[in-house]
């Protein structure tokens, strides 16, 4: 359950939203909540059929549903009838995370070390722990939770948030509205050597990340710079937490990298792909735009746009599944072929 500061009636909310309020009592509105927890002060969702048994007995002073849902089978709820309940529930409870914001003291913690030639645009917040290295640039309105480490000549845009103990390497670039949460590393070195005389060489990594404008990663990914060039993160891509993005990747545009992906170097992901957990993909690949790749999947080659593929190796996602379906027939299959080479001996 969250909590919010400011209340809202269910008539300010139907002036917000599209949908058809069903208003049986007054209510003043202070918090969204599952269905399960929910109070009369609670605005809640419905939209799985699996959670039936929980709406009957909900107690929310307004709740999300179906278009077609029958107001009938809750004759004592305050009701808003649309057709995305779930969707159009989290656009409200990003509305209400706006207007209960309280505005954050845009202050610069004397604890913090800032290089005297580092560039600070206004209404940046730096809290207690941040070391900001020579010649960065950060743009206005941007956060800085505490222990980030932002080293020489990187670039912060306008109203990214990085939460605590991100570190940024040199040279890299955020752009703007970019979110960093807690223990994310930009630009560590690429997995770069060569065998040499029986040693292993450590290649230079002289590239550096671009991030583009409303990307989000998770905790403790990480995304190393090119050996050479940039590796790009797409606008608005999001990154689950343990995701691993090599040297000189390139992802495209709106794609989702779910948790422990790990790109190996030179992979190229298209705009609006998705990576679902634990995918791995062979170095210097390309995984076209809208494709999806199942859970555990083993890339070793291309992948078409708008196809689904999935196994180790992954191929496409509808004869992977026909053949782990048929691998619980193996056993009589076997059993059956031992008989009748016996047989035939």
């Amino acid at each position: 359950m969250k909590i919010f500061g400011l209340s809202l009636k269910p008539e300010l909310i139907a002036e917000q939203i599209p949908g058809k309020l069903i208003l049986r009592t007054t209510a003043a509105l202070d918090n969204v909540a599952e269905l399960y927890e929910a109070n009369e002060r609670s605005v809640c969702f419905y939209q799985n059929k699996h959670y039936k048994e929980q709406l009957y007995s909900c107690q929310a002073g307004l709740i999300f549903v179906p278009k077609d849902f029958d107001e009938a089978e809750l004759p004592e709820r305050n009701l808003f009838k649309t057709d995305m309940p779930y969707a159009y529930f989290m656009m409200l409870v990003t509305k209400w995370l706006q207007l209960d914001h309280k505005e954050v003291d845009k202050t610069i913690s004397v604890k913090a070390d800032i290089a005297k030639d580092a560039e600070i645009a206004d209404d940046v917040t730096i809290a207690a722990g941040v070391v900001i290295g020579s010649k960065v640039k950060i743009g206005k309105g941007s956060v800085l939770e505490a222990n980030c480490v932002i080293r020489e000549n990187a670039v912060i845009g306008e109203n990214c948030h990085l939460f605590p103990n991100v570190t940024i390497y040199h040279e890299c670039i955020l752009e703007n509205n970019v979110i960093l949460h807690s223990g994310v590393r930009i630009g560590a070195d690429g997995f770069g050597y060569l065998l040499y005389e029986g040693k292993q060489v450590k290649v230079p990594q002289v590239g550096n990340v671009i991030i583009r404008d409303d990307v989000e990663i998770g905790a403790n990914s990480c995304v190393d710079r090119a050996t050479l060039g940039s590796t790009v993160i797409g606008k608005g891509s999001k990154i689950d937490n343990l995701v691993q993005v090599g040297h000189n990747c390139i992802i495209g545009e709106q794609s989702i990298l779910c948790a422990q992906v790990g790109l190996a170097g030179n992979t190229r992901v298209g705009d609006r792909a998705y990576l679902a957990g634990q995918v791995g993909t062979a170095n210097q690949i390309t995984i076209g735009d809208e494709a999806m790749v199942g859970a555990q999947s083993g890339v070793s080659g291309d992948v078409k746009a708008g196809t689904k593929v999935f196994g180790y190796p992954a191929i496409d996602a509808g004869l992977a599944k026909r053949i782990m379906i048929s691998q619980k027939y193996l056993p009589e299959i076997v059993k059956k072929y031992r008989k009748e080479i016996k047989g035939k001996k």
